[in-house]
């Protein structure tokens, strides 16, 4: 079967598990309404209903579902009113809307509609399509479609849409249940929360919903832990197909015995709830595991003489996102593991000078490495051999040569339940040994415990401080990973000791530490972090055999600003901790917007979600030109939006106010899909294009990217070679797993990834390992006219690199002439900027005699 004809199939089966639910989900929008209505209509309520309908609606559209469609977009556009006069449906409305709902459930069941539900069904004006058809025509060129409207109608219908992102997946929960009252609390619970919690009946129809929509969790009830092999077969075949986020399964066992256990492992759960239950106590543990706390990223210590055995797991490890090291010299052990503390040691057994299990043995004379798991990695067969390991202190023992997904898997899962263990006694593994500070996620919890001992978060005392070392990414390419690692301990045992019991801190990230201090005011706040710096800064450090001192700066944010987790709290104080470092006292505290700087922003962000409607953006386009010379076109496109008084934005203002309001996805999706339609409408004419499109880290996350995307490029008939997806180095830094993985899943379709602003350091060039990468775009420090010599050879070194991995290498900003020459020195593929052209509205640059 051809490619074309897999996806049309696919389609198809996608179109008949909607049409099959929709009923359904019209009556539980229904009852929604019901229920405002009898109750009272509340804001955030409205909003979830306006996202269930818009999705609706966008879904109807691209499966044909004429009538329907047109009811759900008058619905929407009824409840967009209120949303944006914020006002609330009174009776009257609120009947309207259910004659609406009436309409649309008697054209799903074949039945003429009531001359009532007719007269409520207004058609959506004709400019209302604009919204989503990137190339409609103006307001009033359009006749309104009807009921037995032309092909006119059902082409603008049919146009893809995009999808509003704040409620897609990762708010989504499909609760398996009989609808009795512990599973009716839950639910209700949830969605008090702001999760969509979706009633399902049976395993068929739970199937019929996956294959429509993925959620981020599956709950089924104590009642139906009969179904439960089914759905685990059914979550699993989903997942396979589609390519989706992982989606979680959690089980409410009917009683607690072997046998539920056995059920629930052999059906894959991740979590078994067991009796008695408590509607409050079981809906904090889903919130637990729908926004688990970030983990610290896993330090694995290899213990491997043999070099090419060593990289090889190092490279492994790496790939999966592990801290790997390797210590080749087994003398050296102990001093390797007190630099880096590791979650687990990978032990060789036959090595010179000391064995493994007398490196074992050794180690765990520590009380330090008392806990900490060692596995050995051997192909020694004999029986005895191993028992002797095993009996030193080791914990498990895996043969060579072994497949890397089942080392990965043995290193996580003897990590986790160790991590497990540590969990379940407070007293074991709260703190760092190395530093004598708290560990990451003791402290975070700590701080969303004291977010929410107050319902009146306003009158929350005390703050968090985020500090963080000057240049440790210079310090690292300085003295080296080892080194480095050897001095940010060090330093965390300076802060330890400079606050005592008296304050939670923690080591939050490679080069930055997070306290929290209760019941302080500001000015305690701003004095305790100027201590902290001033102590750390007057510290004598020592590193590669010469002294040294740190620099630092300290962001200070208060909690009674109403912060509603831990994750949010964090990046605010870590962003005033970089505004900090630009200022002359190293430290500053977080303060709210102004009214008129919060009016600006707040006007700011409603004009972005109108331009996301209204199809209210522009992009302008700057080639991108061979060194050599060639004639295939390529294009960045750059992201513009006029705002009410004419002024016009650039991505860079706008992009920062998208992020805080959650609207990357969706603008992301607005540029993709204008991006497409300029690539097609080229290609109709004769030339083929490339354009390099800008991509959030929010976005490349988000687990049913990669599956709209496929759906776009499908639609609009387009090849995936026409689009290069960016993403700045700094942000895939953040998450290599989930580049990754959109990698995988969009390779057979064409579409290449890059790095933007790429610098040279250890992690970047880890990076350009792991992910599978069409090109990179240099930072701007290697764009400047006077390039010192050492950053020169910096640059050749990585162009080579680059190189020998397949990866093309684009001079990015290039303004002068001497730039230019430098980076046709050192190798350049591609060069951008103004040098060449700058920015325009058309794609009319001539390629042919474009030879630097």
């Amino acid at each position: 079967m051809s490619k074309t004809n897999t996806i049309a199939s696919q389609q198809e089966e996608y179109r008949l598990a909607f049409l099959r639910h929709l009923p359904k989900r019209i009556e539980a929008v229904e009852q929604r309404i019901h229920r405002y209505k009898r109750e009272g209509w509340e804001t955030e309520g409205m909003s979830l209903l306006n996202d269930d309908v818009q999705r609706l609606a966008g879904a109807s559209g691209r499966y044909d579902l004429l009538e329907p469609s047109q009811h759900l977009l008058t619905l929407e556009q009824m409840l967009g009113e209120h949303l944006a006069r914020k006002s609330l449906p009174d009776a009257q409305q609120s009947e309207r809307m259910l004659s609406l709902t009436a309409a649309i459930s008697a054209s799903l069941a074949g039945r003429p509609a009531t001359q009532q539900q007719v007269a409520h069904s207004e058609i959506a004006p004709d400019h209302y399509w604009r919204r989503w058809v990137a190339d409609a025509p103006e307001p009033g060129s359009m006749p309104a479609p009807t009921a037995v409207d032309d092909a006119t109608a059902t082409a603008a219908v049919r146009a893809p849409r995009p999808e509003a992102s704040a409620s897609t997946t990762p708010r989504r929960i499909y609760h398996l249940s009989d609808g009795n009252p512990l599973a009716f609390e839950i639910s209700q619970r949830l969605e008090a929360d702001g999760y969509e919690v979706e009633p399902v009946e049976n395993v068929q129809e739970l199937a019929e919903l996956l294959l429509s929509l993925s959620p981020q969790m599956v709950l089924v009830g104590n009642s139906h832990m009969a179904d439960l092999a089914n759905v685990g077969v059914t979550r699993r075949d989903v997942q396979l197909r589609s390519q989706n986020q992982r989606i979680q399964l959690v089980a409410l066992a009917a009683e607690d015995n072997l046998q539920s256990r056995l059920d629930a492992r052999r059906a894959g759960v991740d979590v078994l709830l067991l009796p008695p239950f408590n509607a409050a106590e079981v809906v904090r543990q889903l919130q637990d595991l729908l926004t688990p706390a970030a983990e610290e990223k896993l330090r694995i210590l290899i213990v491997e003489d043999d070099r090419a055995q060593a990289l090889f797991a190092q490279s492994v490890l790496s790939n999966a996102g592990m801290q790997a090291q390797v210590e080749q010299d087994p003398l050296l052990v102990l001093d390797a593991l007190e630099s880096l503390h590791p979650d687990l040691v990978l032990m060789d057994l036959h090595m010179p000078h000391a064995n493994g299990v007398e490196l074992t043995a050794l180690i765990r004379e520590h009380s330090a490495f008392k806990q900490t798991p060692i596995v050995f990695l051997s192909g020694e067969n004999d029986p005895d051999a191993r028992f002797e390991a095993i009996n030193a202190g080791g914990d498990d023992f895996l043969g060579k040569p072994i497949r890397p997904k089942h080392l990965i898997a043995a290193v996580q899962n003897r990590v986790r339940r160790t991590r497990s263990m540590q969990q379940q006694s407070p007293s074991l593994g709260a703190r760092d040994e190395a530093t004598g500070l708290h560990r990451r996620a003791f402290v975070l919890d700590r701080v969303n415990d004291a977010l929410g001992a107050n319902t009146d978060r306003h009158s929350i005392g005390g703050g968090t401080l985020f500090l963080e070392i000057d240049g440790a990414a210079a310090l690292r390419d300085r003295l080296g990973l080892g080194a480095l690692e050897q001095l940010l301990v060090a330093a965390g045992r300076v802060l330890a000791d400079a606050i005592g019991d008296e304050y939670t801190a923690a080591r939050i990230n490679d080069g930055a530490f997070l306290i929290l201090a209760l019941n302080l005011d500001d000015n305690a706040l701003d004095a305790l972090a100027k201590r902290l710096r001033d102590h750390l800064m007057q510290h004598a450090f020592e590193a590669g055999g010469k002294g040294m001192r740190l620099r630092a700066s300290v962001g200070v944010c208060p909690l009674r600003f109403g912060f509603g987790d831990a994750s949010t709290l964090l990046n605010t104080t870590e962003r005033v901790c970089r505004e900090a470092r630009i200022s002359d006292q190293g430290v500053k505290r977080f303060e709210p917007l102004k009214a008129s700087e919060l009016d600006q922003e707040t006007s700011l962000v409603e004009q972005l979600r109108e331009a996301i409607h209204n199809d209210g953006f522009g992009l302008i386009y700057q080639p991108i030109v061979a060194v050599q010379g060639g004639q295939h076109a390529q294009y960045q496109t750059l992201l513009r939006m006029r705002d009410a008084n004419g002024r016009l934005r650039s991505a860079a203002e706008l992009l920062p106010l998208a992020e805080r309001a959650k609207l990357m996805i969706d603008i992301d999706r607005w540029v993709l899909t204008r991006a497409l339609s300029v690539i097609r409408q080229q290609r109709d004419s004769g030339r083929m294009v490339r354009l390099f499109v800008p991509q959030a880290m929010t976005t490349f996350s988000a687990g049913d990217q990669a599956g709209w995307l496929k759906g776009e490029l499908a639609a609009q008939e387009l090849e995936g070679s026409a689009l290069v997806l960016e993403c700045r180095l700094e942000d895939a830094l953040l998450n290599p797993p989930a580049l990754v993985s959109f990698a995988i899943a969009m390779r057979d379709d064409g579409v290449q990834l890059g790095l933007g602003q790429f610098e040279q350091t250890a992690d970047a060039n880890r990076l350009l390992e792991q992910i599978p990468l069409g090109f990179i775009k240099l930072a701007a420090k290697y764009v400047a006219g006077n390039v010192p010599q050492e950053l020169r050879d910096d640059l050749r070194m990585m162009i080579d690199h680059a190189h020998r991995l397949g990866i093309q290498v684009i001079g990015h900003r290039v303004e002068d002439a001497q730039s230019a020459a430098t980076l046709w020195m050192s190798g350049i593929d591609f060069i951008q900027g103004n040098l060449v052209q700058t920015a325009a509205g058309a794609l009319d640059f001539d390629f042919n005699v474009a030879v630097l």
